[in-house]
């Protein structure tokens, strides 16, 4: 296989059989109700919801989910929904040109300060785990069939790569801008995941490491628990 990733292939899939076995089953409690389990596993600590940031294309900026709420009288929380506060209708303003928040996969920018968080918080940032969904139309997918390992998790397959951290920034260009949608260090000591429809990211960790998440400027973060809804109707403030 050619070196186009940062990241190398793994044959053999022992090392993702812990998320497999830690997820609960979508829909499980509910068929009209969703949560954060199903996309991350539970155990750890603390967890951080992280939004995607939508971009306005006028003024070349991002714009955070908390702006958006100020113009549209909208609540921010954890469990919000863009659907729910992105409607202009009688705002003050339309946000002429703005771009909606990347769906499946953490912008680089925000990517890259989490991984500047997260190296700080495992004993094997040298060894990290990738699974990327077989959905995503890059170049190298048919390399990937050929010569990765590949996994079930929920209804999606996904194939399992190896890499230092930074692979989750280094790879997103590699990858046609779509990363990784599950990630974790040999350690276990954090877990990242963006289900391929959500345009959020959900981390799992140490009170430490979910701490700093929250206190970095450069990702609009909010606490989390496993057992927050993660499914379009799960913003029950914004609602009307």
């Amino acid at each position: 296989m050619e070196k186009d990733f940062h990241m190398i292939p793994v044959k053999d899939m022992k090392e993702a059989r812990w998320i497999a076995e830690s997820l609960e089953k979508p829909w499980s409690r509910s068929k009209n109700a969703n949560y954060a389990a199903a996309v991350i596993p539970r155990g750890f600590a603390a967890y951080a919801r992280i939004f995607h940031p939508a971009y306005l294309r006028n003024e070349d900026r991002e714009v955070t989910w908390s702006e958006v709420v100020k113009h549209t009288g909208r609540m921010p929380h954890s469990q919000m929904q863009w659907h729910t506060i992105a409607n202009f209708k009688n705002s003050d303003t339309n946000f002429n040109g703005l771009i909606e928040p990347y769906t499946g996969r953490l912008p680089e920018r925000q990517a890259k300060a989490l991984t500047e968080i997260l190296c700080k918080y495992t004993n094997t940032p040298g060894n990290c785990y990738f699974a990327i969904w077989d959905g995503w139309n890059f170049p190298n997918m048919e390399k990937l069939r050929n010569h990765t390992v590949s996994f079930q998790l929920q209804d999606r397959n996904y194939y399992l790569m190896k890499g230092d951290i930074f692979a989750a920034v280094n790879d997103i260009s590699s990858f046609s801008l779509h990363a990784p949608g599950i990630w974790w260090p040999e350690d276990r000591t954090w877990c990242v995941a963006t289900e391929v429809d959500m345009m959020w990211t959900y981390v799992g960790g140490t009170e430490c490491c979910i701490d700093e998440i929250l206190m970095e400027n450069r990702l609009e973060a909010f606490l989390a628990t496993p057992d927050d809804r993660a499914d379009v109707y799960g913003d029950e403030i914004n609602t009307g």
